[in-house]
């Protein structure tokens, strides 16, 4: 019940028009119940007792009746139907809303198919049962009662003999909810892993391609595809099982008001009249059994997709503010890790870390791969707390920032390249919509991206595909960087994104911003000594702690990793770097 009360509140704002459609839908009851009164009166009255001036005058008012309920039906529908839609758009904002707010560790953890079938499926299985299914049982327990206390003004004797089959429905009906929940929790398990299957199958379709394994991703498609047709299958033999015996209770009660109604016609304990009503309403009983199957299967359906729902709705971030926070009206960009620990789970990746970087100071930070060093760029940007230790900007806790403050003062170049399926200025400019064309163009120079931006078909208006597809790896890191550099914050955080450009072009972006004449606090992590060479101060980490620290010259004369990779990668001897 927890479930139908929250969904009923998710109507607030639409909730006057879902009570006002359930009244129209009452009062819809109410015509149908009075017609059968009307041609009662015409048999016993117009055609039985030879009143035949009442006749016309009761065809009138059963046409009247009629339009009514045409009417009244028709409103309550577009009302039900309004309520319904307002109530799933305003479910799929807020929803959408709670995925914002997510640390990036949440994307990790929750599969984007499984967020996928929760914005649209069970949405809309939640929108259905509050506009309709909820309706349609409350009529249809209403209609059921009203009528019966009707028959039971008219006889009851009739009455209690077509009551006589209905507990056994109501038992059937029971049986048959318990079996479908979990049935309906295997279909919607088995809809997300489909619709995961199949985004990766588009996301990845070069992997794909790349390594002829079209079949094998076939395969699996109709593995996953198969298993959500069995599961659908499954559950409507749970459905299928009951609902003869449920059509059967029904078609027995037809005979039942039938037989004995007319026994008690011929008994004289009730008129012809009076048998019509009967006759014309019995289905006001009948249609409620009939239905109680297919409203319990989408009641167990609702019950299992609300669930699903209200997990994200409520899915508290773990990353979020303070209760009194930070707004600085400037940030300078003094960036100082103080004794810093971080763990994901138990695995422990950064271990008593000591970082500092003046304002305009440029960093550069190195290691082996799995050392630790993206993490520290997360950690700048709260996408992931520490453990221990403090992460500070401008000397205050970044904990202490209001989260949006603290991220629009500093940009980051991603190592994980993720354009949008939009123009190549929209993408550079996606930080500040508004920013002035030339300036777009200079961070694009500045990225060395401004040649084959123009060689593009339409230059910076050209459209690329989703996730950049249509631009080689390289040129994708140079618009990613421009997007950083376009974003005019006082810290620049460069995770290797140079990694997929070749070393002239590398050269011209470190030359290009080390010309640039507003300085930003930059944090450059790479695995390249040209990348960060020219940089104030290196810091080597390895096993998640800073083994070295220094200038490239300070660093060279160590003889530590640095030293190493140095070697390796200008390709020369030990014994040559040692004699200058």
């Amino acid at each position: 019940m927890q479930g139908i009360k929250w969904a009923f509140d998710q109507v607030k704002g639409r909730r006057k028009e879902l009570v006002l459609a359930m009244i129209l839908t009452f009062i819809g009851a109410g015509t149908i119940i009075i017609c059968p009164f009307i041609y009662s009166q015409i048999i016993d009255v117009g055609i039985r007792g030879g009143n035949h001036e009442v006749i016309p005058r009761l065809l009138a008012a059963i046409i009247g009746v009629t339009v009514l309920r045409i009417v009244v039906d028709y409103s309550a529908s577009m009302l039900k139907e309004r309520s319904g839609i307002f109530q799933m758009a305003k479910l799929r904002t807020a929803l959408y809303e709670k995925i914002q707010a997510q640390p990036p560790k949440f994307f990790a953890q929750m599969r984007s198919g499984d967020m996928m079938t929760r914005m649209t499926a069970d949405i809309d299985a939640v929108r259905n049962f509050t506009s309709w299914v909820l309706t349609d049982i409350i009529f249809a327990v209403v209609l059921m009662v009203t009528v019966l206390i009707v028959f039971a003004t008219i006889s009851i004797k009739y009455t209690l003999s077509l009551l006589v089959l209905t507990p056994a429905t109501f038992f059937l009906s029971y049986y048959m909810g318990k079996k479908l929940r979990p049935a309906h929790q295997v279909v919607r398990e088995k809809v997300s892993q489909l619709n995961i299957t199949v985004k990766e199958n588009i996301a990845g379709n070069r992997v794909i391609k790349a390594f002829v394994r079209e079949d094998h991703e076939i395969e699996k498609f109709q593995k996953h595809n198969l298993e959500y047709r069995d599961a659908n299958i499954a559950s409507a033999r749970v459905w299928l099982n009951y609902e003869p015996f449920i059509n059967g209770v029904s078609n027995a009660l037809n005979v039942v008001c039938i037989l004995v109604g007319a026994a008690f016609t011929i008994s004289g304990d009730i008129t012809v009249g009076q048998y019509s009503i009967f006759i014309n309403l019995i289905w006001a009983i009948n249609e409620p059994v009939r239905m109680a199957g297919s409203l319990m299967n989408e009641t167990q359906r609702f019950f299992a997709s609300v669930a699903k729902v209200q997990e994200l709705y409520y899915a508290v971030p773990d990353i979020k503010n303070a209760n009194e926070v930070y707004r600085p009206e400037k940030v300078k960009g003094e960036i100082e890790f103080d004794h810093v620990s971080f763990k994901y789970d138990s695995n422990l990746v950064l271990d008593d870390v000591c970082i500092h970087a003046a304002p305009g100071e440029t960093i550069g930070i190195m290691g082996p791969t799995g050392s630790g060093k993206s993490t520290i760029v997360n950690l700048i940007s709260r996408f992931d707390d520490v453990k221990g230790g403090t992460v500070k900007i401008d000397g205050v806790d970044v904990r202490r920032y209001d989260l949006q403050t603290l991220r629009k003062n500093v940009a980051t170049a991603m190592q994980d390249v993720f354009l949008f399926s939009d123009t190549i200025d929209t993408n550079i400019s996606y930080g500040r919509p508004d920013m002035p064309e030339e300036e777009v163009v200079d961070c694009a120079v500045a990225a060395d991206a401004d040649g084959f931006i123009r060689e593009t078909p339409q230059g910076y208006d050209t459209i690329i595909g989703e996730r950049g597809v249509g631009l080689s790896g390289g040129q994708r890191q140079r618009v990613a960087l421009a997007r950083a550099l376009a974003y005019d914050t006082p810290i620049l955080l460069i995770d290797d994104t140079t990694s997929a450009v070749d070393m002239e072009t590398e050269s011209l972006i470190q030359q290009h911003l080390r010309e640039r004449t507003k300085k930003a606090t930059t944090v450059i992590i790479a695995q390249r000594i040209s990348s960060v060479k020219h940089a104030d101060r290196i810091y080597i980490i390895e096993n998640g702690k800073i083994t070295e620290s220094g200038t490239h010259k300070e660093l060279l004369a160590k003889r530590g990793y640095y030293y190493g990779i140095y070697c390796i990668q200008q390709g020369i001897a030990d014994e040559e770097v040692r004699n200058g």
